[in-house]
């Protein structure tokens, strides 16, 4: 259960397009706002969040709106954050592109789990190791 206060009458509550099949929450702009081409500015979403205890969230960027060339610099909500959600998008198409209040703008994904004490010491041996961007061959 995700726990929402709108801070705005222009809100949409963010929603699940797919109960039992989806891992996210669609985010919703509260706001009309025009993003220059090669630009970016922060979206208002116009809901504040509180997650259980034990979790947090990751504001990512939506198929849709990749398509669109509109990209999400993915954000951290921490379990303690109550205020706004704004969403920083950045437009990397050469035209300048409107946001609509209402319009679905991003993904809310819930994580499950809080970071926890940092300890020092020798790492167990994995199959990857230190093997890293690309190296699954993608």
């Amino acid at each position: 259960m995700l726990k929402v206060k709108k801070l705005s009458p222009a809100a949409t509550l963010p929603t699940v397009a797919h109960p039992g099949e989806d891992i996210g929450y669609d985010l919703y702009s509260a706001e009309d706002r025009t993003i220059v081409a090669h630009g970016a500015s922060g979206v208002c979403t116009g809901v504040a969040i509180e997650f259980v205890p034990t979790a947090g969230g990751v504001v990512k960027t939506r198929s849709g709106m990749a398509k669109k060339r509109l990209m999400c610099n993915a954000g951290v909500i921490d379990a303690g954050y109550r205020g706004e959600i704004i969403v920083l998008m950045e437009n990397l198409g050469d035209e300048p592109y409107t946001i609509h209040c209402g319009d679905k703008i991003a993904q809310l994904l819930e994580h499950p789990s809080l970071a926890t004490d940092v300890v020092e010491g020798e790492l167990s041996q994995a199959v990857r190791e230190a093997k890293g961007f690309g190296s699954s061959g993608d």
